[in-house]
């Protein structure tokens, strides 16, 4: 173990003084917080993928506060989009049970999503694919709510 912890302070300076200055950032990435054991203990070998995740989290704007302020910045229209998704998924899924909210309204699916852009700054295509085709099925859902209210008040007049 001595060997080891010996030759990664030799081979992974850089490595091991992010995850020293980070280590608050990714306490909770079990993960990250394995390999930082691994670089100050030498309790093992440390593979080319092992260093490989490390180095690539070194570059990750999750990880780095100032990046990820810099991040925040460039998804507020996502953000905003997200939002504005969301009220509308909640005006029309307003009323309905707990059950159909838990099994077929898209509110935990795009609450999950904000979640994910707030903590990690990125969504995938997928994701943002998805939020687009909730957009479209719920817009249509409040349409034709807004517009049965319209067609009630014209007949009536």
């Amino acid at each position: 173990m001595k060997k080891n912890r010996e030759l990664y302070k030799e081979l992974y300076p850089k490595e091991l003084a992010w995850c020293r200055e980070n280590v608050e950032h990714f306490k909770n990435d079990k993960f990250l917080f394995d390999m930082y054991t691994i670089l100050i203990t030498g309790s093992r070998k440390m593979t080319p993928k092992m260093i490989g995740a490390v180095q690539k989290a070194m570059t990750n704007p999750q990880y780095d506060p100032i990046k990820m302020i810099e991040r925040q910045e460039k998804i507020k229209p996502i953000m905003e989009k997200i939002n504005l998704v969301l009220d509308i998924v909640n005006t029309v899924d307003s009323g309905k049970d707990e059950y159909y909210l838990k099994t077929y309204s898209a509110t935990p699916f795009m609450k999950s999503v904000m979640n994910q852009l707030k903590s990690k700054g990125s969504l995938s295509e997928k994701q943002m694919s998805a939020i687009n085709k909730v957009y479209k099925k719920y817009k249509i859902r409040m349409d034709k709510m807004l517009g049965d209210g319209d067609d009630e008040s014209r007949t009536t007049d």
